[in-house]
């Protein structure tokens, strides 16, 4: 045991010095053996582990290419599977990643799925489903699912309205492609734009200036 004539304490440590006043301890400190061990943080080798299946997921596509090409030149169906592998390299990462905002997550899971249906509908000669039906629905599961996260987490419910913004801003989408020709049902189009109504309207009416605050500070102004 190691003595302080500073502090007056007695130091069970290997060390030549106080922990507490840095001065120089006193006595014999053998067999001393130091309360935590030293830490070694272990890398794992997850570069190299995404190199190898980034390369399995090309090479799947070339292959998919090439039968494609030597059996039905006249379908491009290796198409779905590029795309199929592309969106879960755009967002099956970002969801399961550590740490986050559930609302972010939210959000990139739905500008994802609407693009992966966008590439499908026009992989098969653009039937105009994605913007009529789909991107709708996925609209509305969006904008339903942030609100849901939001009522489960009321006391912190400052963090979450920037993404339920984005997300009502997502909802009025297909109103407007319905007014530009693009998709063909009203009422499709309208119930997200509604919907997104409410869910701004909701923001406004029981807002607090603690979302002023979290605007300010995500948006810097």
């Amino acid at each position: 045991m190691k003595h302080c004539k500073a502090c007056g304490v007695d130091v069970l440590s290997p060390g030549a010095q106080c922990p507490l006043c840095a001065a120089p301890l006193e006595g014999a400190g053998e067999n001393v053996r130091a309360a935590y061990p030293p830490f070694v943080q272990r890398r794992v080798p997850w570069r190299m582990a995404r190199r190898v299946l980034l390369f399995f997921s090309l090479l799947a596509c070339m292959v998919c290419a090439l039968v494609n090409l030597l059996t039905t030149p006249s379908f491009w169906w290796w198409l779905f599977v590029a795309t199929g592998i592309g969106y879960l390299w755009l967002a099956v990462p970002h969801l399961f990643r550590k740490g986050g905002n559930a609302g972010g997550k939210l959000l990139m899971q739905v500008v994802c799925i609407a693009l992966l249906q966008t590439a499908l509908d026009a992989e098969i000669g653009w039937q105009g489903w994605s913007v009529t039906y789909a991107l709708p629905a996925t609209c509305c599961a969006g904008i339903a699912g942030v609100l849901v996260i939001i009522l489960c987490n009321r006391t912190n419910w400052a963090r979450y309205v920037l993404y339920q913004a984005a997300l009502a801003a997502l909802g009025f989408v297909p109103l407007a492609l319905y007014a530009a020709g693009a998709a063909g049902n009203f009422v499709m189009a309208l119930v997200p734009a509604c919907l997104a109504a409410v869910s701004l309207l909701v923001m406004a009416v029981f807002g607090d200036r603690s979302i002023k605050n979290e605007f300010k500070r995500r948006l810097r102004f």
